[in-house]
């Protein structure tokens, strides 16, 4: 499988355990959560091993693909702060700000940028 297909593959997966372990919280299953919660750090780590190796490969890390490169890693950091901040009780506008935002800016320069 091309860099790429496991790339995109690994990403997928990961929004649907962050779902999936969102959902879990809300119904009050706490230890469905806490294994989701920990199969989406084991995808954080994936993803972002997956992500550098195209970064290097490819873009050299140079340019527009540095930029989304960053951008994808704070969607992982505001995936893991939802989680986190939703666990404990705490208010999670700043991290889904960050989530959102991030999000948008990865599929900019993945999609408009970077073709």
């Amino acid at each position: 499988m091309a860099p790429l297909h496991i790339h995109v593959t690994l990403w997928t997966l990961l929004i649907i355990s962050f779902v999936v372990s969102l959902i879990l919280h809300r119904a009050g299953k706490a230890k469905g959560q806490k294994i989701l919660h920990m199969v989406a750090r084991l995808l954080y780590l994936l993803v972002l091993v997956s992500g550098l190796h195209m970064l290097a490969a490819w873009y050299h890390f140079q340019g527009a693909a540095l930029i989304k490169g960053i951008a994808g890693v704070l969607v992982l950091v505001g995936m893991e702060m939802v989680l986190v901040r939703t666990e404990k009780r705490k208010r999670t506008g700043v991290a889904w700000a960050v989530l959102v935002i991030a999000l948008i800016l990865v599929f900019y320069y993945g999609y408009v940028v970077l073709g």
